[in-house]
């Protein structure tokens, strides 16, 4: 299976993930805290024949026509995916379970499960590079004409959804739907440090005849690449070799155990990436 096809698969995962959050959690409690979906609630309790997800739909179109023509049509295929698979699964639920009742009386429990759900499928979403569109591109074009960056931009798009529900369904539930912004916020930076694997290792052998056997076994069994370079002890002033890699977790525990065999007094220090493009790691789009 190549590297698109697993993309948009996760795409579409991601997708189904965002979805349940809004259908079965979100909307029964009327929580409509920011984004398309948010603004899909709004428009509901007003259009009340309209399911939700042909306003999902709707919307969505809606919004990549003038992202098309204020933008271009920079925003991606990935993104549109994204979008029409969102709306699509809603569909399928409607289908399948039409009536949904809150699966809670306690709001709070509500606003958390939801936001689980939709932080945990936007961190897919945007870990393969795309969007779910919506206010995504509303943020865009705000960026653009007012210099504002898009992360505030996208802040103020949500916001105001935020404040139409408080104009349709009271201060209490609007407070909620602030909440779920603030929690969904934070909730997909968590996620999406979470999905990174990478790790980037350093290590200073304790003897310089360790310095090859280990560099070997980086290039030769975990099959990574690896430098080295020239470093200098600022309290002993003693030469050393520094050889740094990046591997993923199984090849990381595989390392430090080859480390500890043949050198257990090398240092090793290890961070977590973000993110790692290049040869063997995540392919440039």
């Amino acid at each position: 299976m190549n590297h698109q096809v697993k993309s948009y698969m996760k795409i579409i995962l991601g997708s189904i993930a965002v979805a349940v959050g809004i259908y079965f959690f979100w909307a029964p409690a009327q929580f409509a805290a920011g984004g398309i979906s948010g603004l899909a609630i709004v428009l509901q309790s007003i259009l009340t024949q309209v399911p939700i997800s042909v306003l999902v739909f709707c919307l969505d179109i809606l919004m990549f026509i003038i992202g098309f023509v204020v933008l271009g049509a920079g925003f991606g295929v990935k993104s549109i995916t994204s979008s029409l698979s969102i709306a699509l699964t809603m569909r399928i639920f409607e289908y399948v379970v039409p009536e949904v009742a809150m699966l809670s009386q306690d709001h709070l429990v509500i606003l958390i499960f939801g936001a689980l759900f939709i932080a945990f499928g936007q961190a897919i979403i945007f870990n393969q590079e795309a969007s779910s569109g919506g206010t995504d591109i509303i943020a865009k074009i705000i960026s653009k004409y007012t210099h504002i960056n898009i992360a505030t931009s996208l802040l103020i798009a949500d916001m105001v959804v935020v404040l139409l529900a408080i104009s349709q369904f009271g201060i209490e539930k609007g407070l909620y739907a602030a909440l779920g912004v603030l929690i969904t916020t934070t909730l997909i930076d968590y996620f999406i440090s979470g999905f990174s694997v990478e790790k980037y290792v350093v290590i200073i052998p304790s003897e310089e005849k360790l310095i090859q056997p280990i560099t070997a076994y980086i290039l030769d069994k975990l099959e990574r690449g690896a430098t080295k370079y020239d470093a200098e002890g600022a309290y002993s002033n003693n030469r050393k070799t520094v050889i740094t890699t990046v591997v993923d977790r199984r090849q990381f525990v595989m390392l430090k155990e080859y480390v500890s065999e043949v050198d257990e007094n090398a240092f090793v220090t290890v961070q977590n990436l973000h993110e790692v493009m290049g040869e063997g790691f995540k392919v440039k789009s």
